[in-house]
């Protein structure tokens, strides 16, 4: 919002493109399903749609997503360039004690989009390709594992850094 961006989160976009609603949760091979490979390309290939028509109509776009594989943070850095727009990749950091206290917090709220459990969370700390060296003028890293005040500062301030580097 500090941005003046349009958010686009891939949990949502991912449901919405499967047909299922935005809190239904997903488990077994549903859950398995909803994050194969195929699933994974379908929806990012739609979250890029967006990201389009979002830019096309002359506003910033965030592309709230786990971009774990190298290909998808490329394929969004093309975009960003193919668009004319600027291209900035938020690394969030925290210990995985705390990523998997989160977790485990936000699914027994059971309140939002997100399938997330410790199991997936586990599994994408193990696929998880990591920021390149040659990523890194593109990239502002937000340590996150803080409070939540704390935590609302740091988004700010990194806000604030990328709205100054425009």
């Amino acid at each position: 919002e500090r941005l003046g961006a349009v958010r686009v989160r891939s949990d949502i976009e991912r449901k919405r493109l499967f047909g299922i609603g935005q809190t239904a949760r997903m488990a077994g091979g549903e859950l398995d399903a909803l994050y194969a490979q195929d699933a994974n390309l379908r929806t990012y290939a739609r979250l890029a749609e967006i990201a389009r028509t979002i830019v096309a109509a002359g506003y910033p776009a965030i592309i709230d997503a786990a971009f774990l594989k190298r290909a998808e943070r490329d394929e969004f850095r093309a975009l960003a360039r193919d668009l004319g727009a600027r291209f900035a990749l938020i690394e969030c950091s925290a210990a995985p004690a705390a990523l998997r206290a989160r977790v485990a917090q936000r699914a027994a709220r059971d309140a939002d989009a997100s399938d997330a459990t410790v199991a997936v969370l586990e599994r994408q700390m193990a696929t998880h390709e990591p920021v390149a060296d040659d990523e890194r003028a593109d990239t502002l890293t937000v340590d996150t594992d803080v409070d939540a005040r704390a935590f609302e500062t740091r988004c700010g301030e990194a806000a604030t850094r990328l709205a100054e580097e425009d």
